[in-house]
């Protein structure tokens, strides 16, 4: 679970996936991950100066983004 707040934020939002509670649902009896956490740091160093999110996730090339920032 990530928590993101400040002003700039779409909020009043749920992001992700709910996989459910079933047997088959889960991961060794947790809640399957349905996000990556690199993909919510990722929206927010892309907002930052350029070439942050590359030298912090040298390997990680991002989805999209998830929408959670307002644009500027």
């Amino acid at each position: 679970m990530m928590l993101a707040c400040g002003g700039g934020l779409h909020g009043g939002r749920v992001y992700g996936r709910w996989p459910g509670l079933a047997d088959a649902d889960l991961s060794r009896g947790d809640l399957q991950v349905t996000t990556d956490y690199r993909e919510v740091l990722a929206e927010f160093l892309q907002r930052r100066p350029a070439g942050l999110q590359a030298d912090v996730f040298p390997d990680f090339i991002p989805a999209g983004g998830l929408g959670l920032f307002r644009a500027s």
